[in-house]
């Protein structure tokens, strides 16, 4: 459940409206109960092929697979946020790949209940994960067992010899 508390709260804790039209690609249960708690219009589809004719729709994107940049850039709003599962920290190849598109293009990384990290990547139009924070959001997330205000910021924050590693493909 760590998992889909933080591709969810995120990205729904980073942009500023307060209903949001959100893109959910291969997703289940567990990101739908997420997403119940924000006041969010729901387009759920299997792939990225789903997006393939869609422009200018989703103010947030999430994925629990691989989204090329060409359709996150096309699909997302002016102010678009998207998420999807990188390796690693220093996935370098994927950072620069979806980062051509995109403003800000950052991981954020965690542990899940059985102590293996998890690395997702934050790639938006306009907000940065961890400075665009709205606390108005965030300060109220009560369901949770691991996400908070603290976890969202801390999720942004590297080691210097990964910072330096994957300085030159990161967007921040």
């Amino acid at each position: 459940m760590i998992y889909e508390e933080m591709l969810v709260q995120v990205p729904m804790c980073s942009h500023d409206k307060v209903e949001l039209e959100v893109c959910v690609i291969d997703g289940n249960d567990d990101i739908k109960k997420e997403l119940s708690y924000h006041k969010a219009n729901i387009t759920e589809i299997d792939d990225e092929s789903g997006l393939a004719e869609v422009e200018d729709k989703y103010d947030v994107i999430i994925s629990s697979k691989y989204v090329s940049s060409v359709y996150l850039n096309k699909a997302l709003k002016e102010k678009g946020i998207a998420v999807q599962p990188a390796k690693s920290l220093i996935d370098t190849e994927l950072f620069e790949k979806v980062g051509k598109l995109m403003y800000i293009n950052q991981p954020y990384w965690f542990f899940d209940e059985n102590e293996k990290i998890h690395t997702i990547l934050f790639s938006s139009k306009k907000y940065h994960g961890q400075a665009d924070i709205v606390r108005n959001k965030s300060d109220f997330i009560e369901h949770t067992e691991y996400y908070n205000t603290d976890m969202h910021i801390s999720a942004f924050n590297y080691p210097t010899k990964i910072f330096k590693t994957i300085l030159p493909s990161i967007k921040i």
